[in-house]
């Protein structure tokens, strides 16, 4: 029995290392890189090669009501003005005329006896000696100045954050994009206090404390409306993405009131205006550009130690320089994609989704596809992307993978559309 004991502990460690060299064997490490790459979109909506220029125009709904309040300000300017002025002109009559009465009543009063006088004070209580009371001097009557909504250089808007890709800025025989402002509408700024956990250095200890934030709730609202140069009508929206309530809140202080409120909301009207500036650009390249639109992709590859995966780091590197090529030098880019496709395809050959063992297991299998999605993305081959996700169908996904296939179907569907609408 001891000697069994003795063999039994030999055996056992080598075992383990067994299956430790032979999980080594068996399991490969996918690894990842992000690329952020451009790529050319086609529009949603086609307007034809002979529509190659565009012209905004950018107005604010607000402006008559700005040119309303401000009329209306100098009229009641001048209205008390004239008021002013008409009772300074009566103003040195009726001082005379107060003056003379005053007079009157006093000599008036002077033909009393004495004793007259005084009966009528200290016995009857009456005071009738005469008090000169002159009119009050007029005043000019304050009028408030209006509170204006923001008025911007509207050329120099549409110039910096409307560009249509594609196209080339000009009015004649151009589309016509017109951006009306609709203003900056938002609550006023309110102080609100909270209640956090703080630990004390100190005593080394947690309690509560007081901290205060300024908050405020705003929107932006914006129409745009595009024209063909005939004047045909192709869009006319308010997005409703720019229509809806949003919060801003200042970070928390542990003091109250140490925000300027006016200075507050001015400063964030300027960026809310530019962001939603740029979702209408954003906007109108989706509809009507040719523009380069930036993708984030991720591509995966097998690392290991020797060369069992060569081809695949092949198709890596080139998928990774097809995609930064892109944007710069299309036909080698997609050159260098197809290559990596066809590495990828021939892999797949050798796919043992339920092996895990074989080197094409059912993670290497995955990798491969989504690398498959990409690259096809890039080369704006729907069906193919369509195909290969019908074949990732068949595999038991991660949460993940699953978010992930389903992001790319979408843009798959996406890119069919623009395909066929540009037909």
């Amino acid at each position: 029995m001891p000697k069994l004991k003795t063999v039994r502990k030999r055996i056992l460690p080598l075992v383990i290392a067994s299956m430790a060299l032979a999980g080594q064997a068996v399991g490969q490490k996918i690894k990842s890189d992000d690329i952020e790459y451009q790529y050319r979109r086609l529009p949603m909506i086609p307007l034809g090669a002979s529509v190659s220029h565009f012209n905004v125009i950018i107005n604010a709904a607000y402006e008559e009501k700005n040119k309303k309040m401000v009329a209306d300000y100098e009229a009641a300017k001048k209205a008390a003005n004239d008021k002013y002025q008409k009772e300074m002109a009566a103003y040195p009559a009726l001082v005379k005329q107060a003056e003379d009465k005053y007079e009157a009543e006093l000599a008036e009063y002077n033909k009393k006896s004495l004793g007259q006088k005084i009966l009528e004070k200290n016995v009857l209580g009456e005071n009738n000696k005469p008090v000169k009371q002159l009119p009050s001097k007029p005043y000019l009557e304050t009028v408030s100045a209006p509170v204006l909504m923001t008025t911007y250089d509207y050329e120099a808007l549409g110039n910096t954050y409307i560009n249509i890709g594609g196209m080339q800025r000009n009015s004649s025989n151009a589309l016509q994009v017109i951006v009306t402002l609709q203003g900056f509408d938002f609550t006023q700024p309110r102080t609100i206090s909270e209640q956090k956990n703080v630990y004390n250095i100190s005593t080394k200890s947690t309690g509560m404390a007081t901290y205060y934030k300024t908050e405020f709730s705003y929107r932006h609202p914006m129409t745009v409306k595009v024209l063909a140069a005939d004047g045909k009508e192709l869009l006319n929206i308010t997005p409703q993405e720019l229509n809806v309530y949003k919060i801003y809140s200042t970070p928390s202080s542990e003091r109250p009131g140490s925000v300027n409120p006016e200075l507050l909301v001015k400063t964030h009207e300027e960026k809310v205006l530019q962001s939603g500036l740029a979702f209408i650009n954003d906007l109108l390249n989706d509809k009507f550009g040719f523009g380069y639109v930036k993708q984030k992709a991720t591509l995966q590859y097998v690392k290991e130690k020797g060369d069992e995966y060569a081809d695949l780091m092949t198709a890596f590197n080139e998928a990774s320089s097809g995609l930064s090529l892109l944007q710069n030098d299309e036909a080698t880019a997609k050159t260098k994609l197809q290559q990596a496709v066809t590495l990828w395809n021939n892999a797949l050959k050798e796919s043992d989704p339920s092996n895990k063992k074989a080197r094409i297991d059912k993670d290497v299998t995955l990798a491969i596809y989504f690398n498959l999605l990409e690259a096809h993305f890039a080369l704006g081959d729907a069906d193919a992307g369509r195909d290969v996700l019908a074949k990732m169908n068949a595999l038991s996904m991660s949460n993940s993978e699953r978010t992930s296939k389903l992001e790319f179907e979408k843009r798959f569907t996406d890119l069919k559309t623009r395909k066929q609408n540009n037909q």
